[in-house]
């Protein structure tokens, strides 16, 4: 395993973290024009006609990267360029996963064409460090790669059932149970992506792979995204946006409001490719089945329950809370939505409205702006005092359950005023008094069960309460916060070892 291959995995997070700060500080700001952070001056990153560049590979051409490859036959052509099916001269026999990721017998092996351009080289590189921080068994296995010979290439994982769209024509529409399990493989896979602050933005059939034994797995990851910049993203000026595809892009995305994208527009695309397999339409066909807020609409397609009469209504509610026309409507996030799923998986129903979307609006505006008075920390006066922060507001009484402990629980609450009370099976562990403290923050942004539960003791208590979509936002547009945040994380599992669940 080379320096470079260990460098540029270990130093993905800090930059793309970097790159994801400075675009929600740009967003936060509200300005009229927004830089994409991978874009910079917007100037020619990647050539114009990519396919006027590239180098077409012949059967038994050898690739060198960390490994030797030759190839076989083509597989096809997109934006990105051309994937072939090649043999791995030094394949592992262990199959899929190694321990050093050798790669097995067959792979597929995109072929991107010369990068001659230092910065299109470098941001190849950033993209594919990306597809290397996020690890899922529903996400193909990136092994190789070179920019260093006569043209850029990658060498994935190779699944040799196709997608999903190429299949769809034999298998027909989906039933109950293999939509439970298109929608669950998806989110996970979404889930692992988003914890690297990582989009995809272009969740349809055609990017899902079948990985031959009932599963499925969510490809075009980061090069493919790179690689047909030109295409695959809209440029007004020095604005980028990702454009998707038409039936399968959220409404965010088919308005080009940059400023609305975030976890949320990815769960569109799940809810829209489980919609349309579930009913057998395939919406890049079905134009007239996309439904507009304009016209009073809720969601963006029709209920499932009008296409197919028995639809189980836990899946029908699941998938249509994913294609609210107003992202804020939808789930916080795919962890949420996983949670969800374990719920109906364990019989129990499901609770469409959270605790915070049945409270706030009861609360009187002039409770509120007495509640940010009172406050002591001039940093949360300041965040509370911002336009629409208000619906995060929540007063629970004393004795109330914040949250609960188990799967579901994947919100987080900034106290704002009264105490907590700390429990795990039964016993007090910890009280929470402290003006500013978010809790909950763990398991709302690694999807992991809560093992506490939070209850209002000695009084009212205030509260925020966040999504995963929200927190993330609210951390990302306030570094003081996310500085504070770490720190408080850390200080509490030195402190107190058992609240390691909240």
């Amino acid at each position: 395993m080379t320096d470079e291959w260990i460098t540029l995995k270990e130093s993905f997070v800090t930059q793309n973290l970097a790159s994801h700060l400075l675009y929600e500080v740009n967003r936060s700001q509200q300005t009229d024009t927004v830089v994409a952070p991978w874009l910079e001056d917007g100037a020619d990153l990647l050539p114009e006609n990519l396919s006027e560049v590239e180098h077409h590979p012949q059967e038994g051409d050898i690739f060198h990267g960390r490994f030797k490859y030759r190839i076989l036959s083509r597989l096809g052509k997109g934006g990105f360029g051309s994937v072939y099916l090649a043999e791995c001269l030094d394949a592992s026999p262990l199959g899929r996963r190694t321990k050093l990721d050798v790669p097995p017998p067959q792979v597929a092996i995109k072929v991107l064409g010369p990068t001659r351009n230092e910065r299109a080289k470098s941001f190849l590189k950033r993209e594919l460090a990306a597809l290397l921080a996020i690890q899922a068994p529903q996400i193909p296995i990136l092994y190789d790669w070179s920019l260093e010979s006569e043209s850029a290439f990658s060498v994935v994982e190779y699944f040799p059932s196709g997608s999903l769209a190429d299949a769809w024509p034999l298998i027909g529409r989906f039933d109950e149970q293999q939509t439970w399990r298109l929608v669950s493989d998806l989110l996970s896979a979404l889930s692992a992506a988003h914890r690297a602050s990582i989009l995809h933005l272009d969740v349809k059939p055609s990017n899902v792979l079948l990985d031959g034994d009932g599963g499925f797995v969510l490809t075009d990851f980061g090069v493919s995204h790179a690689s047909r910049m030109s295409r695959g993203l809209l440029t007004q000026g020095r604005i980028a946006v990702g454009l998707g595809t038409h039936g399968y892009r959220a409404p965010e995305q088919d308005n080009c409001e940059i400023q609305s994208f975030d976890l949320r527009t990815d769960l569109w695309g799940v809810g829209a490719t489980a919609w349309g397999l579930y009913t057998g339409i395939d919406l890049t066909k079905r134009r007239e089945a996309l439904r507009k807020a304009r016209d009073g609409n809720v969601y963006g397609l029709q209920r499932l329950s009008d296409v197919r009469i028995n639809c189980p209504p836990p899946l029908e509610e699941v998938i249509m809370g994913l294609l609210h026309i107003d992202p804020s409507q939808r789930p916080g996030g795919a962890s949420e939505v996983l949670g969800q799923i374990r719920t109906v998986a364990r019989g129990f129903g499901l609770d469409s409205h959270t605790v915070a979307s049945a409270r706030r609006e009861s609360i009187a505006p002039g409770e509120i702006q007495n509640l940010i008075d009172s406050l002591v920390d001039p940093l949360w006066a300041s965040i509370c005092r911002t336009p629409g922060f208000e619906r995060y507001f929540v007063r629970f009484e004393e004795g109330e359950t914040l949250s609960s402990a188990g799967p579901s629980a994947h919100q987080t609450f900034l106290l704002l005023k009264g105490a907590v009370s700390i429990e795990r099976e039964g016993e007090q562990r910890d009280i929470e008094r402290r003006e500013g403290t978010l809790m909950g923050a763990v398991s709302a942004l690694t999807g992991a069960p809560r093992r506490v539960q939070m209850r209002a003791v000695e009084g009212p208590v205030w509260v925020c309460i966040f999504n995963e979509a929200e927190l993330e936002q609210l951390v990302t547009c306030n570094s003081s916060v996310a500085v504070r945040m770490i720190r408080s994380m850390a200080q509490r599992l030195i402190e107190s070892p058992d609240r390691h669940g909240v």
